[in-house]
């Protein structure tokens, strides 16, 4: 009997924490985005005229981004539209950075900031791939990070072996607590 009542419990606080995970993920605008364009091409809109209208409805009533991500959508308007019409067939941060580095290669700097933009919890992944794609190099990447508004220390080192995160506190190596990473004392011999 007891252990059912703890079974139960673990049952309903996972059950919890499953839901508000999903309500976090449905609410990045990225995803609040692409519910309003694909409303709107339910509803008859042509996919062009439905990101024209999407895109622009989000800027003029500054919808779901903070006002410095909102800043950088105007000011990169033309790569935004791009990816809004990309949110029609792609749902995560990493499948909108994947199809938006292969229809913009030309601007990756802004393809890695706008899908961060829009799915800021996938912030590292979107990180990752445009370093494992060679799009950037990792300052740049890592520039497209900053621009997002996300602290870069909160990046990991990829799964895959990429260059990853760099950013170590200061003191970090063998001789300081045995951290590893080379330490950086003067030997005496």
């Amino acid at each position: 009997m007891r252990s059912n009542v703890i079974l139960s419990v673990l049952f309903f606080v996972f059950c919890s924490l499953s839901t508000l995970s999903f309500a976090q993920e449905a609410s990045a605008p990225g995803s609040q985005v692409r519910s309003l364009l694909v409303s709107e091409i339910e509803s008859g809109v042509d996919l062009q005229d439905a990101v024209t209208d999407v895109s622009q409805t989000v800027l003029n009533e500054s919808l779901f981004f903070t006002e410095p991500g909102l800043a950088y959508l105007t000011q990169n308007q033309a790569v935004y539209q791009s990816l809004v019409a990309l949110l029609n067939d792609n749902a995560t941060g990493f499948e909108l950075a994947i199809a938006g580095f292969s229809v913009l290669p030309e601007q990756p700097s802004e393809v890695v900031t706008i899908s961060i933009l829009m799915f800021p919890e996938s912030a590292n992944e979107i990180y990752d791939i445009a370093l494992q794609m060679q799009m950037l190099n990792e300052d740049d990447a890592l520039l497209a990070v900053i621009n997002a508004g996300v602290d870069p220390s909160t990046l990991t080192a990829t799964a895959a072996g990429g260059a990853g995160n760099t950013f170590s506190p200061l003191g970090v190596g063998t001789g300081a607590a045995g951290a590893g990473g080379g330490d950086t004392t003067i030997s005496a011999n």
